[in-house]
């Protein structure tokens, strides 16, 4: 049985992944603060600014692969402390690529839409990227050196993924559900346009990705569609018979938020949706999924 090393565990992505491999492989999900790892799986604690104690990890539990999903992603804590955003998002991953390396393993490093600059959406890989704030700066310079050091690595670059969250971590999703049903005013921009991917869908390419050894390189992987935020929530109100009169379309330029945002981040899927033989999901499709699930 393969043995999967999953960094970031305790996270959005990482519990839903190690949710999904749980029964097909030996897995170790790592955490840093959070501690909520899937019971069914080993965890332990794991600071990836620690290079030694990440080697020691690695060396321990051996994995055959390695998927990377830690990381500094708020995107206005990274601006404020572009120290700390280097330190896990560039120098970690390296030390995760290093530790794969000195193991064997195969790397699967998890990337963001925030590397492309949203001037023109539609991204696919041949794309230059150029990421606007310090988040997407450190998430690329990560993705090169992960590359540099494992020529092997898969760097999956993800669309802003929605699912339910956790008790101890409520997530965009659980946000807006709960506003709605207090009766709350959500704004939500009209300008600003993403390809939301599913997050059981995103655990479900890694598990593909896990078993398709031959597959290396980077890749885009979003949703089915590209749409704004205020029609995602338009379609939210549909599925979840909420009122959508409680919905407050608005543009980007009426807030400020510390770090700038792209406009138009969509990506083109075609090259992995190939590959893997997989159909993303449009939000209709992944909301429908979600909705007889519990929050939390």
């Amino acid at each position: 049985m393969k043995r999967i090393l999953v960094t970031g565990g305790s996270g959005f992505l990482g519990r839903y992944v190690t949710e999904a491999l749980k029964d097909r492989y030996t897995v170790l999900g790592t955490y840093h603060s959070q501690t909520q790892v899937r019971e069914a799986c080993e965890r332990i604690r794991l600071d990836l600014t620690e290079v030694e104690t990440v080697h020691e990890a690695f060396t321990t539990f051996h994995p055959d692969v390695v998927v990377h999903t830690a990381a500094l992603s708020d995107v206005d804590a990274c601006e404020r402390h572009p120290d700390a955003a280097h330190r896990v998002n560039v120098q970690g991953t390296e030390a995760i690529a290093r530790a794969a390396v000195a193991v064997g393993a195969r790397l699967i490093s998890i990337s963001t839409d925030q590397v492309y600059d949203g001037v023109k959406g539609h991204y696919d890989e041949a794309d230059v990227p150029q990421p606007l704030m310090v988040y997407g700066r450190s998430k690329l310079e990560g993705e090169r050196r992960a590359a540099a050091i494992c020529p092997q690595t898969v760097i999956l670059r993800l669309a802003l993924m929605y699912g339910w969250g956790s008790s101890s971590r409520l997530n965009f999703i659980d946000w807006l559900v709960q506003r709605l049903r207090e009766g709350q005013e959500v704004p939500l921009f009209t300008d600003q346009y993403r390809t939301p991917l599913y997050v059981v869908q995103a655990s479900e390419v890694i598990r593909r990705l896990i078993d398709a050894p031959e597959v290396h390189g980077t890749f885009n992987l979003g949703g089915g569609e590209r749409i704004n935020r205020y029609a995602f929530g338009l379609t939210l109100c549909e599925v979840f018979d909420l009122p959508n009169a409680l919905l407050k379309p608005i543009e980007m330029g009426s807030t400020m938020g510390l770090a700038a945002r792209p406009r138009d981040c969509s990506m083109n899927s075609a090259r992995i949706r190939g590959l893997l033989q997989i159909i993303p999901l449009t939000v209709e499709e992944g909301l429908h999924a979600m909705r007889p699930q519990h929050s939390g």
